[in-house]
């Protein structure tokens, strides 16, 4: 019976801290902010700049710019910042017309992880 008892207590305790112990930030790869800013209205940028969680693993991270027409406006390789290893762009060339644009990116982070998503801005008619 105390033997019992003992296990009973150990497994309620067990149960009581776990439930008291708050769970661990776990990182993940995502974007933190953009430039133009996901729903924004802007007048015609000249990059679209994406700043993630963390640093993507090397490689792994694509821009793509496209009008609703579905024809690209930019599909280079997204340069790194020199001074933030967690911001990436892409150069439009020329100036956007007037339209709404969706953004679509991809990249891995440190946990192997393939995260891909997408925003849409609209350039202003001035």
């Amino acid at each position: 019976m105390k033997k019992q008892l003992c296990a009973a207590l150990s497994v309620v305790l067990m149960l009581v801290l776990t439930a008291a112990t708050p769970p661990s930030p776990v990182p993940h790869f995502g974007l933190s902010t953009s430039s133009p800013e996901a729903g924004s209205t802007v007048e015609a940028p000249g990059e679209v700049r994406l700043t993630f969680t963390e640093e993507p693993q090397e490689g792994t991270v694509q821009i793509r710019v496209v009008e609703a027409a579905d024809a690209d406006v930019h599909v280079m390789d997204a340069a790194q910042d020199t001074e933030n290893p967690a911001v990436f762009y892409v150069e439009l060339h020329g100036t956007l017309p007037p339209a709404t644009y969706t953004v679509s990116w991809r990249g891995m982070g440190a946990d192997g992880h393939v995260v891909r998503d997408t925003f849409e801005f609209t350039v202003s008619a001035e």
